[in-house]
């Protein structure tokens, strides 16, 4: 079975593929029209964000049975031209899930701690101590839209067990617990909003959360409170949030 890889993976995975039997062709980085051209000659595809698999890719693949996508985020791939063609869509839920947790504190933890601030201001030759006085996070309720998810769960964690915080989420679906924590869960994202000092996306992107957090919503959040999105950028309305940052409403986003 021949495997084609659009975008990079580790090396460690295209051993196992290849370790497998499959025959494996690593083009990361290939463009739309090689694409096109090449793909009708595999049985598999994988990609990660950037490859677009859409209707016309699908029509053009032949014989493709399996899209593989290493990450999570579906919206790259056309889900009903794949099901209409019978071919399976696999992803991996499970495993970005510490990266995108670990990344979205240490956010915090940046605009807490102005540290891109201090760091520009040093680079500069600008020592100025004064102005580089940061906020604790310990204490701060932060609110974490689609608590229920691996990443809003994992954020959830560390966030109580480490720096103890009070943690707000919102789902649509049930969350999961952790084992000896607790946490209070709001019965809308509006009151989420009000209630927090730090607020934190983990949704998928699709049409129905696409602007999740429009210019209404952005206006509920307290004076002063910062805004982190490790999710896809247009669940936010983008120019919303940056004149609510000018006007100097939120204090920061990342």
């Amino acid at each position: 079975m021949r495997v084609l890889v659009c975008d990079p993976i580790h090396n460690d995975g295209l051993a196992i593929l290849r370790a497998a039997s499959f025959q494996v062709d690593d083009q990361a980085g290939i463009d739309r029209t090689k694409l096109l051209e090449v793909i009708s000659n595999y049985e598999v595809v994988i990609v990660r964000g950037r490859t677009k698999i859409d209707a016309a890719v699908i029509r053009a693949a032949g014989k493709l049975r399996i899209i593989g996508r290493a990450g999570v985020g579906l919206d790259n791939i056309d889900l009903d031209a794949t099901r209409a063609a019978g071919t399976q869509v696999w992803n991996t839920p499970s495993a970005p899930s510490t990266s995108v947790a670990e990344l979205t504190v240490g956010l915090i933890l940046s605009l807490l701690r102005r540290i891109p601030f201090a760091d520009h201001e040093m680079k500069a030759g600008r020592w100025i101590k004064n102005q580089l006085m940061g906020e604790e996070l310990q204490g701060k309720k932060v609110g974490v839209i689609g608590r229920a998810g691996r990443i809003g769960n994992e954020v959830s964690r560390i966030l109580t067990v480490g720096f103890q915080a009070e943690v707000l989420g919102y789902d649509v679906v049930k969350p999961r617990g952790v084992p000896g924590l607790s946490y209070e869960f709001t019965e809308s994202i509006e009151e989420l909003l009000q209630k927090s000092e730090i607020v934190t996306i983990h949704v998928p992107y699709t049409p129905q959360t696409h602007h999740l957090l429009d210019a209404k919503r952005l206006r509920m959040m307290s004076r002063g409170s910062y805004l982190i999105n490790t999710s896809r950028g247009d669940i936010v309305d983008g120019p919303s949030l940056l004149e609510l940052l000018r006007q100097g409403q939120l204090a920061g986003a990342g």
